[in-house]
């Protein structure tokens, strides 16, 4: 039987880093706004009848082809696939084939999307051992473990739900909260664009919480920032407010681009000034920085010309649709 996952990607809103563990629990009552898209990473396996394993990723064009677990090693850019796979040690050889519209580097999820829906298809395929929240704590640690710094909450809730989110950070645990919004209404005032790869992903929100823990006291009040415009940009989503949503997302990239002065480019932010000067009112990028998506937020009828101006800084413009499902897998 053919075992088949997809799971979305997200836009981040406003409170991330600060879902990185530990450091929500020095700013109580923490919360990282995001949204769940429709560009998936997709898993198809295929049970075979020996103990032969081959690996297709089609975003990256990687393949492997070995005789049995035994064999399998890291190859460069599949990390996460063979951890996770040697993890769930099936008996039995498979064809796995994996995907994700998401670009490399693009800061929207797409590493955690698709370690979701691996977990999901290996699970499956290994007769179902772990629950939803299990297979969330499995996809964290290994992920952490494969790139070598902690990995924020956030991207592992609208992988697995869906929707727009609330991601409570509290003592007891990290929890999930839909908020019902007109989501049609929020798509029509964003736009998303890849700008290209970062020099340095991955390694801004380490330096950040590296600081952090050691005790920077401006960091901290940085930090208090987010947190408090993540709290209002809850309230507002929850209220259809996007006359302020535009404004926290404006205070929310003006708190992040203090965090580091590796957050933002030079081509950032001319794609941002352009972008303002036909009529876009905000802006922010998405993940960590230096490089990646950034989001836009545009009234409705100056979305083609922002779009346009957009594309004369030759970087891509990433339709899509917030979806309100997470994980689905056949």
């Amino acid at each position: 039987m053919i075992i088949e996952s997809k799971a979305p990607t997200r836009i981040d809103l406003a409170g991330g880093t600060i879902d990185i563990w530990p450091l929500y629990l020095f700013h109580h009552g923490a919360v990282t706004i995001n949204a769940a898209i429709n560009l998936y990473a997709t898993v198809k396996l295929t049970p075979r009848d020996d103990k032969k394993i081959i690996i297709e990723s089609k975003d990256q064009g990687k393949r492997v082809n070995v005789a049995s677990i035994n064999k399998l090693n890291a190859a460069k850019g599949l990390e996460l696939i063979t951890e996770l796979i040697r993890f769930y040690s099936p008996k039995q050889g498979f064809h796995l084939i994996t995907d994700c519209a998401a670009p490399a580097g693009s800061g929207i999820g797409g590493s955690s999307s698709l370690n979701i829906a691996l977990n999901s298809t290996l699970n499956r395929f290994t007769d179902n051992r772990y629950s939803k929240k299990e297979i969330l704590t499995i996809a964290k640690n290994i992920e952490a473990r494969v790139i070598g710094v902690p990995t924020g909450e956030q991207d592992y809730y609208p992988a697995l739900f869906g929707g727009v989110n609330i991601i409570r950070l509290e003592d007891k645990g990290v929890t999930r909260e839909k908020i019902n919004i007109h989501t049609k209404e929020l798509e029509r005032r964003l736009i998303l664009c890849f700008t290209g790869k970062p020099r340095a992903s991955g390694t801004n929100n380490w330096q950040i919480m590296k600081k952090h823990i050691d005790g920077d006291k401006a960091l901290y009040q940085k930090m208090e920032s987010i947190k408090q415009t993540a709290l209002k940009m809850g309230e507002a989503l929850a209220k259809n407010r996007f006359d302020i949503v535009g404004q926290l997302l404006n205070e929310e990239w003006d708190n992040r681009k203090k965090l580091s002065k590796n957050v933002t480019t030079l081509k950032i932010e001319k794609i941002i000034k352009s972008a303002f000067q036909k009529g876009a009112t905000a802006a922010k990028v998405c993940g960590a920085g230096g490089g990646g998506c950034l989001v836009l937020f545009v009234p409705p009828d100056k979305k083609k010309v922002v779009e346009k101006i957009i594309q004369l800084h030759r970087c891509k413009i990433l339709p899509f649709n917030i979806t309100p499902n997470g994980l689905f897998g056949t």
